[in-house]
C-alpha cells in the first residue's frame, strides 16, 4: 500500500474518534451549566466563573500541546501516543466532573471542586484534541482522500453531538420529573458517556497511521512559535470563520435547554433532535459539493436563512403551538449546516499554505489554536448565559421545585442571550466567509507549488511557476 493510501476501515476508525470531539463538547455545552445551577445548586454567575477560570488554562495548554506533539518523535508517530494516553484517562476525569455535590453545605467548596475537576478534564481533553485534529491533516496526503476522511469524521461528530445532546437532555428531563434518581443520572452521564468517549480513542492510538513526512527540525518552545500560525492570512480567516460558527453553535446548545423548559414549554430533546437530524440529512449534499464547489461558498451560502429562521425562534410567542418553533429550528439547521461542517474540511488546506510560507508542516501548532478557539467558544457561550440568567432574575431549581415558574425578565434574558448572540455571530460569519481568500483554485495552486518545491529549488522554476508563487504569497500569506 502506498504512503498516501488509506483503507475504508481505517477511515471509519479514525472518524469514530470524533465521538469525543463532537460528543463531549456537546454534552458539556448542553448539560453542564444547568447541572451546576439546578443540580449542584451553584449560583449561575459563580458557575460560569468557574468554567471561565478553567478555560484560562486552555489558553496556555492548547498551543503548548501543539508544539509538544509537533516535536514528539516515537516509532508510533507524533500524535497517536497522546490520543491513546488521553483515551485511558478521559473516562476517569469525566466521571469526576459530574459528582453530585448538591448536598455540600459550603458554596465556595463546590466552586473549588468544579474549577479543579474541570481544569483536569480540560487538560486531558487538550492532550487528546490537539493531536487528533492534527492527525486529520496527516492521516493521508491525498487531498480527495483527506476530504473524504474529514467528511466522514464530521458525520460521526454530528451523530455524536446528536447522541450526546438528545440522551443527556432526556436524562435531565427524567430526573426533573422524578423518573430517575440523582445516582442513576450520575451513572448514566458520567460513567456511561465516559466509557463511550474512551474506547475509540484507545483504538485509534493502536490501529491508525500517520502518513505525512516528519520534519527533521523541531519547533522552538517560545511565544512566537505559539502564535506563528496566525501570521498566515489564510489561517487567520479560517480562525474567524470557525470562531463565529463555534460560539453560535455553543450558545444555541447551551440555551436550548432553558428555552425549551421555560420559554417554549416544549422538549429540548425534540429541538435538538430536529436541529441535528436536519444537519445529518445535509451531509450527503455537502459531501457531493465539497470537491466541486468552493468550500467558502458552502460555509456562508445558507447563513442568511439560519439568521432569519432563528430570529423567528427568538421572538416566537410562548402561547403559540410549539410546533412552529420546531419548524423554525429545522430551517435554522438547513441554513447553518454548511458553516457547521466546513471549517475542519478547510483546515488541511490552510495548513498547506502555512507549510508553503514557512517551509515546515507544524500541524500541531495550527490545531492547538483551533482547539483553543473551540473550547474558548464554549466558555464564552456559557459565560454569556450565566451572566444573563443571574442579572435577569432566574430562579434556580430545587429538589422540592424542579421546574420553577420564571419571571418575565428571566424569559426575556434567555431569549436575548440565545438568539441575539446567534444572529449577530451569523451575520459576522457571513461577511467573513464571503471575504475569505483561500478558494479551491488557490488550494490547488498551493499543493502544486509544495510538490514543486520538493523537486527543485525556486531558482530553477519557470516564469509561470514563479508568477503563481507570487500570486499565492500576495493573496494568502
Amino acid at each position: 500500500m502506498e504512503n498516501n493510501e488509506i483503507r475504508t476501515r481505517e477511515k471509519l476508525l479514525f472518524a469514530w474518534g470524533d465521538v469525543f470531539g463532537g460528543g463531549a463538547q456537546a454534552l458539556i455545552g448542553v448539560l453542564y451549566l444547568i447541572f451546576l445551577t439546578d443540580v449542584a445548586g451553584i449560583n449561575p454567575a459563580l458557575a460560569t466563573l468557574a468554567i471561565l477560570l478553567s478555560k484560562v488554562w486552555d489558553a496556555i495548554s492548547d498551543p503548548m500541546m501543539g508544539i509538544i506533539s509537533d516535536n514528539t518523535r516515537t516509532k508510533y508517530g507524533r500524535r497517536r501516543p497522546y490520543i491513546f494516553a488521553g483515551g485511558l484517562l478521559v473516562a476517569v476525569v469525566f466521571g469526576l466532573m459530574w459528582l453530585p455535590i448538591g448536598s455540600w453545605d459550603k458554596e465556595w467548596l463546590k466552586l473549588v471542586y468544579v474549577i479543579a475537576t474541570f481544569m483536569l478534564y480540560s487538560t486531558v481533553a487538550t492532550v487528546i484534541s490537539v493531536p487528533y485534529s492534527s492527525l486529520s491533516a496527516e492521516i493521508t496526503t491525498d487531498v480527495k482522500q483527506r476530504n473524504s476522511v474529514n467528511v466522514i469524521r464530521l458525520v460521526v461528530s454530528t451523530t455524536a453531538t446528536a447522541v450526546c445532546t438528545l440522551i443527556p437532555s432526556f436524562i435531565l428531563e427524567s430526573f426533573k420529573s422524578g423518573s430517575i434518581t440523582l445516582t442513576e443520572m450520575y451513572l448514566l452521564v458520567a460513567i456511561g458517556f465516559g466509557l463511550f468517549f474512551a474506547l475509540p480513542l484507545v483504538l485509534i492510538g493502536l490501529f491508525t497511521k500517520e502518513r505525512s513526512e516528519i520534519p527533521d527540525t523541531k519547533s522552538k518552545f517560545e511565544l512566537k512559535t505559539f502564535i506563528k500560525p496566525m501570521q498566515v492570512k489564510a489561517f487567520r480567516g479560517l480562525v474567524y470563520m470557525y470562531l463565529c460558527q463555534s460560539i453560535a453553535m455553543d450558545i444555541l446548545a447551551t440555551g436550548i435547554m432553558y428555552y425549551a423548559l421555560y420559554v417554549a414549554k416544549g422538549s429540548s430533546t425534540v429541538f435538538l433532535g430536529i436541529f441535528i437530524g436536519v444537519q445529518l440529512l445535509m451531509f450527503p449534499i455537502i459531501n457531493k459539493l465539497v470537491n466541486t464547489v468552493d468550500k467558502k461558498k458552502i460555509y456562508y451560502f445558507g447563513l442568511p436563512l439560519a439568521l432569519v429562521a432563528f430570529l423567528g425562534v427568538g421572538i416566537y410567542p410562548s402561547g403559540w403551538p410549539v410546533i412552529g418553533a420546531y419548524i423554525l429550528t429545522g430551517f435554522t439547521a438547513i441554513g447553518f449546516a454548511g458553516a457547521q461542517l466546513i471549517s475542519w474540511i478547510i483546515f488541511p488546506d490552510a495548513v498547506d499554505v502555512g507549510e508553503l510560507k514557512f517551509g515546515e508542516r507544524a500541524t500541531g501548532s495550527y490545531s492547538g489554536i483551533m482547539t483553543f478557539i473551540r473550547k474558548t467558544a464554549s466558555a464564552i457561550a456559557i459565560q454569556i448565559f450565566g451572566i444573563m440568567l443571574a442579572v435577569s432574575g432566574y430562579i434556580k431549581a430545587t429538589e422540592e421545585v424542579p421546574l420553577p415558574d420564571q419571571p418575565s425578565s428571566a424569559i426575556l434574558g434567555i431569549r436575548i442571550a440565545m438568539v441575539g448572540s446567534f444572529v449577530i455571530l451569523m451575520a459576522i460569519g457571513f461577511l467573513v466567509g464571503k471575504k475569505y481568500v483561500l478558494t479551491n483554485e488557490f488550494s490547488f495552486k498551493v499543493r502544486e507549488l509544495l510538490s514543486l518545491k520538493k523537486l527543485k529549488p525556486i531558482t530553477d522554476w519557470t516564469e509561470a511557476q514563479t508568477a503563481d508563487l507570487a500570486e499565492v504569497q500576495n493573496t494568502l500569506f
